[in-house]
């Protein structure tokens, strides 16, 4: 059958950074974005032989030591390995290499974490570059990897990095924060962007089907997660900033008309998917933060991560987590709305102010499920108590949000475009899983309502989530109408 869609067309092309710089200028809030060091995002069906270009491009001369670094799993383009197709265009083209392979865990996995990032730091020096060769995590540890010599060596500037995709699996290619757990704990650090992406659609094409589905699940929080941004941004526990909103239009008008072509792995498909992550990155990047399109979803994945070693089971796809969790989410969202619909003429702020100690108990307690050692709850505790100082410090502020609420929801009504029937019929256009037991790694409900009633508990930044815990509507009841809510709109759209 013939392709009826045309070929997509972007407002904001990363493929012409410098076009797309240009149209950034003209914002009004221009200003309060950080300048980025990413140049050049090389696209196309054999963008992988741009490599020596990019690299020259940076003044990288053959004299200079170039770093690969990629993890144990092989990955093809067509009848090629793509690793040892990378060492051969360097090689050819005059440039000397060392390969820095990264060890994973016993399941193959390679773990973003600080232990990792030392297997890197010794083989950083001034007269290198870094070409990175993998996905997520990968991408993440040679970012933040470079970002921590940079600052004990900012003499000699920042080490040339040009990051090849290799999976549609995450935006973490154009964002300037890194995901590195510490004692166990997922956190996102400020760190670098790579100079240049390499975006070759043979290899994204060619990646197990799984990861592209997964990093469209990865991009389904921007119809969902800036409502959480926006109730921070309210309580004065937050800068909202525009300019991320702005840079996903192209996100929210061709990801879903694309999900047909994305889920069959299509050129113009493949195209979609990596250019929206690459926006959804710089998102993040204006933002300074992964906020833009990392709401309570995200914490729910991260808590499931959080988790597996102590149930026996791998560490999922994050981006899938994240698209089954974002029902949940949502879910959660809606059915807060309307209780602020129903109540917040009478909502008594008094017993919304939980006692530090109890908290504090609390939520070693919840973290003593997953790691008996209270490492995890320990750092996981240092980051909500300044959300839960926060959260007092606004009191006056949560007040004038419950006076004001009707003005309030029309905005929440702009950021929550879709329900939860409308995302679960959206993500499985894509043969996206809907249920955690469907995952790649399956994920038992008994888990997933953990995660729905904890991942409040593990960092500092505030969600609608949040609100829902000070107000007081965690409970069996609540969570159960949660999951039927989920249930329902699933059960509607298969049947």
């Amino acid at each position: 059958m013939m392709n009826i869609l045309p070929p997509p067309i972007f407002k904001y092309d990363v493929a012409d950074m410098e076009g797309l710089e240009k149209k950034i200028s003209r914002w009004s809030d221009r200003k309060k974005l950080p300048e980025m060091e990413l140049k050049q995002v090389l696209c196309g069906q054999n963008a992988i032989y741009m490599l020596p270009d990019a690299l020259r491009f940076l003044g990288v001369t053959q004299e200079q030591e170039i770093l690969v670094i990629m993890d144990e799993v092989e990955m093809v383009r067509g009848d090629q390995k793509v690793k040892p197709l990378v060492k051969d265009i360097l090689t050819e083209s005059g440039y000397q290499w060392k390969e820095i392979v990264l060890k994973g865990d016993k399941n193959g996995q390679v773990h973003p974490d600080f232990e990792t990032i030392e297997q890197i730091l010794p083989h950083l020096h001034e007269n290198c570059a870094i070409v990175s060769v993998g996905s997520g995590v990968v991408t993440d540890l040679s970012k933040h990897s470079s970002f921590l010599w940079y600052e004990e060596h900012k003499e000699a500037g920042q080490i040339p990095l040009i990051a090849c995709m290799t999976a549609d699996s995450v935006p973490a290619y154009s964002s300037r924060s890194s995901i590195i757990s510490k004692d166990g704990v997922k956190r996102t650090w400020p760190s670098r962007l790579p100079h240049i992406i390499i975006m070759d659609y043979k290899i994204l094409r060619d990646c197990p089907k799984e990861y592209n589905i997964a990093g469209a699940g990865d991009l389904f929080p921007l119809f969902c997660s800036f409502t959480d941004w926006y109730l921070a941004d309210t309580l004065g526990l937050a800068n909202f900033l525009d300019g991320s909103w702005r840079i996903l239009d192209d996100a929210r008008d061709l990801l879903i008309p694309y999900a047909g072509e994305i889920a069959k792995g299509e050129l113009d498909g493949i195209e979609v998917l990596s250019k929206c992550l690459t926006l959804c990155g710089l998102s993040m990047t204006f933002a300074r933060d992964s906020v833009p399109v990392s709401g309570y979803e995200h914490v729910m994945s991260h808590m499931l991560d959080m988790s597996a070693a102590a149930n026996g089971r791998a560490t999922g796809l994050h981006g899938e987590q994240v698209g089954v969790s974002i029902l949940w989410s949502l879910a959660q969202i809606e059915m807060l709305t309307d209780y602020l619909d129903q109540n917040y003429d009478s909502i008594s702020l008094d017993g919304c102010y939980p006692e530090e100690e109890k908290m504090h108990q609390h939520i070693m307690e919840v973290f003593h499920d997953v790691d008996e050692t209270d490492a995890m709850g320990a750092e996981c505790w240092h980051d909500y108590q300044q959300k839960l100082h926060g959260w007092e410090n606004a009191r006056s502020k949560m007040e004038e949000f419950l006076k004001n609420w009707k003005e309030y929801r029309n905005t929440f009504r702009t950021l929550l475009p879709y329900t939860v029937k409308d995302c679960a019929k959206a993500l499985s256009l894509f043969g996206h899983p809907l249920m955690p037991t469907e995952m790649k790694v399956p994920i038992e409900e008994k888990r997933m309502r953990w995660a729905l009633r904890n991942a409040r508990l593990m960092r500092k930044r505030f969600t609608t989530a949040d609100l829902v815990g000070f107000l007081g509507l965690y409970d069996q009841a609540w969570e159960d109408q949660v999951v039927a809510k989920v249930m329902a709109a699933i059960e509607e759209v298969r049947n």
